[in-house]
Order: structure tokens, then C-alpha cells, then sequence
């Protein structure tokens, strides 16, 4: 009885940590990405011209990842400039959203449907974007 008590707690304290913090949304930015055959889009999720910033800022950012496809789908990041964030879902069913929250670092990054061993990714389910800006130097920041 005291172990789930404590348990209980614990998980209080993180989801008012997490709200507090912005950890769901509230302080950081958000993105939405839409998952379909055989494509990925997000307004949000996008290269920025060489010298000017991206539309993602560095940070805490709460993603919303919508599947409008009549097949499984997923994000996941599989390549990154030195010290990006790498994240993934778990393969979202037809119809279904998932969220998840991740703090990016600045950099260029390249996501991708991994479902089917690749087989989405080979059929062009593959998006770049970046995070931050990068100066002449090719250095990122933010």
C-alpha cells in the first residue's frame, strides 16, 4: 500500500512537473506532422535558406503526429548534425495521433517512415529540416 502511495505521488509530481515546465506544450513551441502514403509534411518542419533562422527554434517541442493513411506510419529521425536530437514514434495506426515531446538542438535533420523494413522510406517518405541557423562557418546555433 505504501509502495503504490508513493508511487502515485511520484507520478503527480511529474505531470505537474512536466505542465509546469512546458514539458506537454504549454511553454515550448509545437509542430504538427501528417503522415500519409507516401509522404510527410509539417508546416513547421522545414530547411531554411543558408544564414536565416528555421522556423523550429531550439528547445522544448511538442509534436503532434497525425497518420491520415490507410497504412501504419512513423517519424523517425535517423540522421542529424553533430549533437542533434534523435527521436521516434512508434508506428501509428491508420487514423491514429500520437505526441511526443523532444528538445532539439540546432542542426540540419533527416526523418523518415521506417515501416516495412524501409519500404516507405523508399518510396519517398523522407522529409529534411533544420533547427536554429547555421553561420558561414557551417556551425549551428541557435
Amino acid at each position: 500500500m505504501r509502495r503504490r502511495l508513493f508511487a502515485v505521488a511520484g507520478l503527480a509530481a511529474a505531470v505537474l512537473f512536466g505542465l509546469s515546465s512546458g514539458a506537454f506544450g504549454g511553454g515550448g513551441q509545437q509542430a504538427t506532422v501528417t503522415l500519409s502514403e507516401f509522404k510527410i509534411t509539417g508546416a513547421k518542419l522545414r530547411s531554411a535558406e543558408f544564414g536565416k533562422p528555421s522556423v523550429l527554434k531550439p528547445g522544448p517541442t511538442a509534436f503532434t503526429f497525425r497518420n491520415k493513411g490507410q497504412f501504419p506510419h512513423n517519424f523517425a529521425i535517423i540522421s542529424t548534425t553533430k549533437g542533434g536530437t534523435k527521436f521516434a514514434t512508434k508506428d501509428i495506426a491508420p487514423g491514429k495521433s500520437a505526441k511526443l515531446t523532444a528538445n532539439l538542438k540546432p542542426g540540419a535533420y533527416l526523418a523518415v517512415c521506417t515501416v516495412f523494413n524501409g519500404f516507405h522510406y523508399s518510396q519517398g517518405m523522407v522529409l529534411p529540416f533544420t533547427v536554429g541557423t547555421q553561420a558561414q562557418d557551417g556551425t549551428w546555433g541557435p
